[in-house]
């Protein structure tokens, strides 16, 4: 699995340089980036197919350094949220291979990526201040009608993902 990183986050992680990634399946692929939201460094990441998003907020020194770990608890609590079962989230990780930092994976990912942000901005829910994952936040993202990198029409990042869970044999037809 790639994480692309934004050249702000590589900034605030303090990495020179990243590679770009090898060719792979945009389902297997994020991009990842920081913004400060309700007062706090926020990790947000989409899924370069699919816009499926996920957002991490208060995120602390010691969990920066431990970004993969993070994104891929996220990623995980992202897809129970929505009704995937352990097994079909662990065949996800099993299919996405080993985690790799790279550069972001082009500008239409990166552009769904800013879209979502300023969507985000905008939601007049407050923070779950209990936790990181903010479910809230990440339920309303996704349901927000987008053009994903992935899919030629238009629609809702919770669409497309089940369209790439299916697509990849993770679940067929649905759940």
């Amino acid at each position: 699995m790639q994480l692309g990183i934004t050249i702000p986050l590589q900034k605030h992680l303090k990495i020179k340089t990243l590679p770009y990634g090898e060719q792979a399946d945009p389902f297997y692929c994020w991009e990842l980036h920081m913004i400060r939201l309700q007062g706090k460094n926020t990790l947000v990441a989409i899924n370069a197919s699919n816009r499926f998003a996920i957002v991490l907020w208060g995120m602390k020194a010691p969990q920066w350094k431990t970004l993969e770990e993070v994104i891929r608890n996220g990623i995980v609590r992202g897809f129970l949220s929505e009704g995937y079962t352990g097994q079909q989230v662990n065949a996800y990780f099993d299919q996405a291979g080993e985690i790799c930092l790279t550069k972001t994976h082009g500008r239409s990912p990166v552009a769904t990526l800013n879209k979502m942000i300023g969507y985000l901005g905008f939601l007049p829910i407050a923070m779950d201040h209990g936790e990181l994952y903010q479910m809230a936040h990440c339920h309303e993202i996704n349901r927000e009608l987008c053009h994903a990198a992935g899919f030629t029409d238009y629609g809702l990042p919770v669409e497309f993902l089940e369209a790439d869970m299916n697509r990849t044999g993770i679940c067929i037809n649905g759940f």
